[in-house]
């Protein structure tokens, strides 16, 4: 039985059933057999419990520790661990709080994701992954801090011409997101410019074309030259790894030709 947990095969093909079963719920047609799905659903959760504690209960020495050293089983604890309230809604029904953590269950498949070690190379591809998240963390926190005072400043300056963008703080957060991801610069700029004179209406499209510049281009850029050069390295390790062999390759050729020429 605890060979059970420790099939990858076995693991992957009840998470693909479990991945159908939540696709399923999401449609009317099946409503009649929710409670069914639901239950289906809860049995995924309670399995998936019980294979982390089983590889936790594996290791000797240290298990908590030694269990989280690995990057993957750590999504997975997360994953399931967010999924747990779900089972509420097996027993209450009309309580608006289980129902809506029924939602985080989909987020087991997250799992899926570790089908990336089976691809030629996957292994050193998810290494280099989480290398090139621990690199961007940093910078992606920067980022973070960096948005949230030019969401303030913009609310600052834009709250009273175009309310419906920058009505509070969040509202203003996550305008100044969309224009740094590119989307909505024009109608931010149309909206302040119905209520602003024509001098504060050029301000504006300065303000923002600056905005769009460091947060965009500068810092979603910098985002992601990072991962591409950890994807790099992987290509130029590889290239490398071949090297090698062609020199062991050709040191035993030459130690065959040395041999043949002693004999």
């Amino acid at each position: 039985m605890k060979k059970l947990f420790f099939n990858d095969q076995i693991i992957y093909i009840l998470i693909l059933l479990n991945v159908a079963i939540i696709y399923l719920h999401s449609f009317e047609f099946f409503s009649p057999y929710y409670f069914e799905l639901d239950l289906i659903d809860s049995l995924f959760t309670v399995f998936f419990c019980i294979e982390i504690a089983v590889k936790i209960s594996n290791y000797k020495h240290h298990k908590i520790s030694s269990y989280f050293k690995d990057h993957w089983n750590k999504i997975d604890f997360v994953s399931i661990l967010l999924s747990l309230p779900s089972l509420g809604a097996l027993f209450v029904h009309d309580l608006e709080m289980f129902a809506g953590f029924t939602v985080l269950r989909s987020l087991r498949i997250f799992k899926l994701l570790r089908v990336i070690e089976y691809i030629p190379n996957g292994k050193r591809i998810s290494e280099q992954l989480f290398k090139a998240f621990k690199g961007v963390g940093f910078i992606m926190f920067t980022f973070f801090v960096y948005t949230t005072i030019i969401s303030l400043v913009s609310l600052s300056l834009f709250k009273r011409y175009a309310p419906e963008h920058f009505s509070n703080a969040f509202d203003s957060f996550y305008t100044i997101f969309k224009i740094f991801s590119g989307d909505g610069f024009s109608d931010v700029v149309n909206a302040v410019k119905v209520n602003a004179s024509p001098l504060f209406t050029s301000f504006t499209k300065f303000y923002f074309v600056f905005i769009v510049f460091t947060g965009s281009i500068l810092g979603l850029s910098l985002i992601n030259s990072i991962f591409i050069d950890q994807m790099n390295q992987i290509a130029r390790e590889e290239e490398d790894s071949e090297e090698i062999k062609l020199i062991k390759e050709l040191k035993k050729e030459l130690e065959e030709v040395k041999e043949r020429l002693k004999g």
